[in-house]
């Protein structure tokens, strides 16, 4: 582990190098770990050691055990790393599928995955035409007012959908879908036919279709979609079109080991 001495007063950099070098050191330790064994790991003092543990404990990354008064690393900091291998994986899965999809077509198509306040665009591939049409990868996009969203709503999380629907559901265009009953009933058809679209709801002139992905344990993790302009992909979408989203869905999920019913029987 490399020496990091002379923490100069006010050099934040300074600080989080060494508080992200002591959680990679816990991380990879198999027992918690002690303020002086740390101390002596890092060859610092034994005081300037507990204060950055302390802060890493406010943060919720490390625990302190008070039998014991030793550390390790928490839960959260293992969601974390979960949550950053699982994106890489959907990602790295989904990539050669997407492909074949923006090629037999010719659409933009977009990968997501629901967070708290929607769903985040992962990655995007644009389309054939001469106009370049798709959404910007990172950023996170409402659930009520896009293909991806809803159908985030209509497979994942029951509490996310209950939270949205008794929510303020914002009107991005005149036909957004601002009633929350009629929003249900929407989602419960989206569920029986598996894919969804959102003509003129995000933005007028924009559509898109999109189509669930799962993974090995059957838990919704993302959707992929086509958007396009409504010029090219209309309301409704053609079978083809359709046809296309919804087996690039079923691709990506059974890449990720998931299996639907009748195929688990075989």
């Amino acid at each position: 582990m490399p020496r990091i001495s002379g923490e100069r007063r006010g050099d934040g950099v300074q600080a989080v190098v060494f508080a992200l070098e002591i959680l990679e050191f816990l991380a990879q330790q198999q027992n918690s770990v002690g303020v002086t064994e740390l101390a002596r790991a890092f060859d610092t003092t034994k005081s300037r050691m507990h204060r950055h543990l302390q802060t890493l404990v406010g943060a919720g990354y490390i625990l302190r055990e008070d039998d014991t008064e030793r550390y390790r690393v928490s839960t959260r900091l293992m969601a974390l790393g979960r949550a950053v291998s699982d994106n890489f994986e959907l990602t790295a899965v989904a990539r050669p599928v997407m492909r074949q999809m923006r090629d037999a077509l010719g659409h933009p198509v977009v990968l997501s995955r629901p967070v708290a306040d929607g769903v985040n665009v992962l990655a995007m591939l644009t389309g054939q035409s001469t106009l370049e049409v798709g959404v910007k990868v990172g950023s996170t996009i409402e659930y009520h007012t896009t293909a991806q969203g809803k159908v985030a709503l209509a497979f994942g999380d029951e509490s996310t959908r209950l939270r949205v629907l008794n929510g303020t559901l914002a009107q991005a265009t005149p036909q957004t879908n601002t009633d929350p009953v009629r929003l249900s009933d929407e989602l419960t058809e989206i569920h029986e036919k598996g894919w969804a679209s959102s003509p003129n709801q995000a933005l007028i002139g924009l559509n898109a279709l999109a189509a669930p992905i799962f993974d090995a344990g059957g838990v919704f993790v993302g959707c992929v979609a086509l958007v396009d302009s409504i010029q090219f992909l209309g309301e409704p979408p053609t079978k083809d079109q359709i046809a296309l989203v919804v087996d690039g869905g079923r691709r990506i999920s059974r890449e990720l080991g998931y299996r639907l019913p009748r195929e688990a029987a075989a």
